[in-house]
């Protein structure tokens, strides 16, 4: 496996772990966010508009 493949594998398995956990946190009963909220404060957070 080269460089690269592996560095994709690793982000893959990071963004898996991190969806992993949201689901946790809904099943939980955590606040959870809209699409329109979650876009929301992403362009507050950037301060652009996407």
């Amino acid at each position: 496996m080269n460089v690269n493949a592996f560095e994709r594998r690793e982000q893959a398995l990071e963004l898996r772990l991190k969806v992993l956990q949201a689901e946790e946190e809904r099943l939980r009963g955590e606040k959870t966010r809209s699409i329109q909220e979650a876009r929301r404060e992403l362009k507050e957070r950037a301060g652009t508009t996407l």
